[in-house]
């Protein structure tokens, strides 16, 4: 039997079971964790299924006598959380020994059924997922959150083309649109808009309109943008895997993220501050366990694929 385990929203494994309930007897392995083993179909907290007892025995009513330290240390050496890690075959050699994978390569892999197709369970285990009580989702790449934003960009882009076209048409100065602070820059360009027909001003306005709300419809009601549902992503939820309160995914993800961006690009600097914003965010998130910019952390939320987390509907809560 191959055994896995969770903790804060990062997994470890296989155990065995003897392994298991060694841990448990020495308190490695805590009531809290999660737990989870074929033939189960969700991850349960594992002192609900010893009755809050230091020893887990399936399918078992009347445990048997937990071990005694010296048992313990006879049986094993003293190992960490996450220490008991699988062999990986394509990194060995026919005349070497099995090599042991890190403990860093170990935590956050998706835990999977025995399969003859080596290469198809390796890349399974190499997965990074979100686990919560009762489901579990595979977190979107970095990858593909960032093509996420350039399809909302580019499509912002073409809906502010017909303007930005009569806008170049005028030669702007580079330098008054550029430099200075803030009020003087908008001064500046306010008067050469007011040069733009009307037309071209009712059509980009028309279409702008018609972008902010496509995009504000797909988030209220799927809580993904334009761009996450053609990447196949959508935020969820930190602790539930579920779609966010209005409050997270629409005040604090839009509302109050636009203002920042607003406020950052204002500032009357040479660089622009949102270009780094949104640069150390997916630094941020490269570097969290968990995928984790500081966006989400600012709204509790994470970023999954779509394809791995279904929402509940009203009725089924």
């Amino acid at each position: 039997m191959k055994i896995y385990l969770a903790r804060n929203q990062v997994q470890a494994g296989p155990y065995t079971l003897e392994e298991l309930n060694t841990m448990l007897a020495s308190g490695e392995v805590r009531l809290d964790d999660l737990i989870w083993h074929s033939p189960m179909t969700t991850w349960q907290r594992l002192g609900d299924l010893t009755q809050n007892q230091s020893y887990y025995q399936p399918n078992s009513t009347l445990p048997p006598k937990p071990a005694t330290l010296a048992e313990i240390q006879h049986k094993t050496k003293t190992r960490g959380f996450g220490d008991n890690v699988d062999f990986h075959s394509d990194r060995t050699q026919s005349t070497d020994k099995p090599k042991r994978i890190s403990v860093d390569e170990l935590y956050g892999k998706k835990p999977v059924q025995p399969s003859d197709d080596t290469n198809d369970q390796s890349s399974s285990r190499t997965s990074d997922v979100a686990i919560s009580q009762n489901t579990q989702a595979v977190l979107a790449t970095i990858g593909s959150r960032f093509m996420a934003v350039m399809i909302n960009f580019v499509l912002f882009m073409l809906a502010l083309m017909p303007f930005l076209q009569q806008f170049m048409a005028l030669n702007p100065d580079p330098v008054l649109l550029n430099t200075g602070d803030f009020e003087t820059r908008m001064a500046y360009a306010q008067e050469l808009a007011t040069q733009i027909p009307a037309q071209t001003m009712t059509l980009s306005s028309i279409l702008i309109a018609a972008y902010l709300i496509i995009q504000l419809i797909l988030i209220i009601a799927r809580a993904q943008s334009f761009g996450k549902l053609v990447a196949g992503i959508r935020t969820v939820d930190t602790k539930t895997l579920e779609k966010p309160n209005f409050f997270k995914r629409f005040v604090l993800r839009v509302v109050v993220l636009f203002f920042i961006y607003q406020l950052a690009s204002a500032l009357p600097i040479a660089i622009n501050m949102a270009l780094i914003l949104l640069m150390i965010n997916y630094i941020m998130a490269a570097r969290s366990p968990i995928k984790q910019g500081w966006h989400d952390k600012l709204a509790g939320t994470i970023v999954v694929k779509a394809s791995e987390v279904k929402f509940k509907k009203k009725s089924d809560k």
